[in-house]
């Protein structure tokens, strides 16, 4: 069937975590991939910003102590990056880590010991707002030029496999605050010993929520123990070699509901601590400083905003603190607190019934950022100020949820948030305005993608970013189609001979829209389905991410992977009829076929862990395959449309593959964990002349095995894909190109792949 009768020879040395030397990622076989964008989209969920735009997420900023042009980011899913002209209008970005094994990050910091501003320490996390998805977490990285090189420290495998929340360096001494606990080098990061729970540290075992130092002095730090015997904020004057406990039991009681904790210092010995509710209502409950370094504390209230029939509204209206929250001390003002969350709500938000939206309180018109100033000195009523819209000279604001906040050289307040990065100048007055700092960051977490032929542009639905697509093909510049969370993309470009559809949605398939384009990418209609159920059909109920896919023989036709089974449309989603109760796997990937040449009817879709057929219309789906039990459900599944007897499947471990119809499937997995390919998440089958090229898209990268090999011998595809989570693959037979969509770094396109299979029957056999 598959057997591998052959022998390759020299295949590619395995995807490694540091890159083969000076920064350039290992070689594929294929040509040279390339990266449309996003960079940025504009007409993002961002208000009073020229153009609106938005890149992606980012988890943390560093400023340069002494040149407001140098900042550095560490991205959600996207790797770190540096601009050295932060001030001006679109800054000039640069990735530091696309050839690293991992481009998924929790934290990042600068070491104020080191007079050349130039160390600086990062950690891995996945804090994906996308389920929490990401790369792997290796531990630390350190680099001594200003992020050109990396070296990788996970303590000997002591801080692999954990969500580090919080970096602190000092020379010699490193210190990582992860979800299990802070740990400690005092050797630039050969060994490392966990500092929670050891004797005589003086800090208990717990969670490390937060992390930071005090700005000239360099051997103070404070943490956050949010979970275990012996909650609260403790303080270090020996570089956190021992630690003792300052919260006073206000704070503690506060700390009790075990919520995420965020920490900053200011000067004159100020300490702030702001306090979500819980670990699963991610609510702010409290905001603590200190102005005597800890020995006494204040409760400073928590800002809000009085909505529809004075209904009080904090900074999370989402609930979601645990991943979108931050906080920054102002560095000339120790009275001075700045606090972001996750959204504005809507006017009548908490008010049964109400159909007012916005404006809001404040004048939001969208679901836009949600910033706020404190003032320590004056009375509660109106100790907190917004920071955006009323709150500023031109009713502006960010994109929403976010989650680090710094100063610049300037003085200006740096914000990132799932957005990108924006700049608030004269933060201590209303006076001050909302910029972009996005430039040209490529950080977009796509999880759906998609290739109009006709036109030539890509289309993806992202995390938080929405639907968005290209302007034209040789420009970086997107345009958003909708916001919010996007939902699965396709396109028909071979039903109509003139123009072809492009579908798109936010979550759970809101707003859902046909839209359809000439050659020359001209606008020629919307059409928003109604997608009314027939046929005794009960009515569709979407999944938060709902599959789609066009018939690969008629493009009128859909089909749906809703949360109450499989739904099929003949009329580009106008009316749909049910096939199956079954739910569609979803999140990854499109695991389902839709159409193979000489049968529209063909429909082959994942459940869990098994596969399910229809080959005639109006029969029901019947069981091809299950793969056991347990968690490791299909990822995605493909056929042969040249032979629909070849079926394809993937899990997060494990490709098979069947050559007569799913009687038998063969494991052909074969040497993808040799070469470093990490979870496994999305197939493509490009057809070709010498025996077809399976595709495998995975946490590091894109991988190609040759049918005429007989499957199961793997080598990465292409050159110069950043290591980002590939989450989803199209490929386009009539421009032989192959669009790939990475959860963190946008769009990349490989042209003639198809012409690969030649290379390889040239030079192999």
């Amino acid at each position: 069937m598959f057997a591998r009768t052959w022998i390759a020879v020299a295949l590619l040395v395995a995807g490694s975590l540091l890159p083969a030397a000076a920064g350039q990622a290992r070689a594929g076989i294929g040509g040279d991939w390339q990266a449309p964008g996003p960079a940025p989209a504009i007409n993002g969920q961002v208000e009073g910003i020229p153009q609106r735009p938005v890149t992606g997420a980012i988890n943390a900023v560093v400023a340069h102590p002494a040149d407001a042009g140098t900042l550095w980011i560490a991205a959600v899913n996207g790797g770190l990056w540096r601009t050295d002209d932060a001030t001006a209008p679109t800054p000039a970005w640069t990735s530091l880590t696309d050839s690293l094994g991992v481009l998924s990050f929790g934290a990042l910091t600068l070491d104020p010991t080191d007079p050349g501003h130039a160390t600086l320490l990062a950690g891995t996390a996945r804090t994906s707002s996308f389920a929490r998805i990401g790369g792997a977490r290796i531990g630390l990285l350190r680099s001594t030029d200003g992020g050109a090189s990396w070296t990788v420290l996970d303590g000997g495998g002591l801080l692999a496999g954990r969500d580090i929340q919080a970096v602190a360096a000092r020379g010699a001494v490193l210190l990582a605050a992860t979800d299990t606990g802070l740990f400690r080098s005092d050797d630039t990061g050969a060994a490392f010993a966990p500092v929670s729970g050891a004797a005589g540290s003086g800090l208990p075992a717990g969670r490390s929520s937060d992390l930071v130092g005090v700005a000239g002095q360099p051997g103070r730090l404070y943490a956050a123990v949010t979970t275990g015997a012996a909650v609260g904020l403790f303080r270090s004057d020996d570089l956190g070699a021992t630690w003792s406990r300052v919260s006073d039991a206000a704070v503690q009681t506060a700390m009790a509901g075990n919520g995420r904790v965020r920490l900053a210092t200011g000067p004159g010995g100020a300490v702030f601590a702001a306090i979500l509710e819980s670990a699963t209502v991610g609510r702010l409950a409290a905001v603590f400083r200190s102005g005597d370094h800890g020995a006494t504390w204040t409760g400073l209230g928590i800002p809000t905003t009085a909505e529809q029939n004075g209904v009080a509204i904090g900074i999370h209206p989402g609930g979601q603190g645990n991943i979108h929250f931050s906080l920054a001390a102002d560095p000339a003002d120790g009275n001075l607190v700045y606090i972001g969350g996750d959204r504005q709500p809507y006017f009548g938000e908490g008010v049964p019934g109400s159909t007012q939206y916005f404006p809001n309180s404040l004048g939001a018109m969208d679901y836009t950022g949600r910033l706020f100033r404190g003032d320590a000195t004056r009375p509660a009523a109106s100790r907190w100020t917004s920071l955006t819209h009323a709150g500023t000279s031109n009713n502006s604001a960010p994109h929403a949820d976010s989650r680090a906040m710094t100063f610049d050289a300037a003085g200006d307040l740096i914000e990132v948030d799932d957005g990108g990065i924006y700049r608030r100048n004269s933060p201590q007055t209303g006076n001050g305005t909302w910029a972009s700092v996005n430039g040209n960051l490529q950080v977009t977490e796509y999880h759906g993608i998609a290739y109009d032929g006709r036109a030539g542009r890509v289309i993806g639905g992202a995390q938080d970013t929405g639907t968005t697509e290209q302007q034209t093909p040789d420009s970086l510049v997107f345009d958003s189609v909708a916001t919010a969370d996007g939902g699965d993309t396709v396109v028909d470009d071979h039903s109509s001979p003139t123009v072809s559809f492009r579908y798109s949605s936010f979550q759970n398939l809101s707003g859902f829209r046909r839209r359809s384009y000439d050659a020359a990418n001209n606008f020629t209609g919307q059409v928003f389905p109604p997608r009314t159920a027939i046929g005794g059909s009960p009515a569709m109920q979407p999944q938060f991410y709902t599959p789609l896919a066009v018939n690969a023989v008629d493009g009128l036709r859909l089909l749906f992977g809703a949360s109450n089974g499989v739904y099929e449309s003949a009329d580009q989603g106008a009316t749909v009829t049910r096939i199956s109760a079954l739910r569609v796997n979803r999140s990854v990937g499109d695991p389902m076929v839709y159409g193979v040449p000489g049968n529209p009817d063909y429909v082959l879709v994942a459940i869990e862990n098994a596969l399910h057929r229809r080959t005639v219309a109006g029969t029901a789906l019947t069981l091809v395959a299950s793969f056991g039990a347990g968690n490791d459900w299909i990822r995605d599944v493909v056929v042969d449309p040249g032979d629909p007897r070849r079926l394809f499947a993937t899990t997060a471990s494990v490709v098979r593959a069947s050559g007569n119809g799913g009687s038998g499937f063969e494991t052909i997995t074969g040497n993808l964990a040799a070469l470093g390919a990490g979870e496994l998440r999305a197939l493509e089958y490009v057809p070709a002349p010498g025996g077809g090229i399976l595709l495998v898209g995975s946490d590091r990268g894109v991988f190609a095995s040759f049918g005429q090999g007989g499957f199961g011998a793997w080598q990465r595809l292409g050159n110069g894909l950043p290591r980002a989570v590939v989450f989803e693959l199209d490929y386009h037979e009539g421009r032989d190109l192959l669009v790939a969509g990475l959860l963190g770094r946008g769009a990349w396109t490989l042209a003639g792949v198809s012409a690969i299979d030649r290379i390889f029957a040239d030079g192999f056999q």
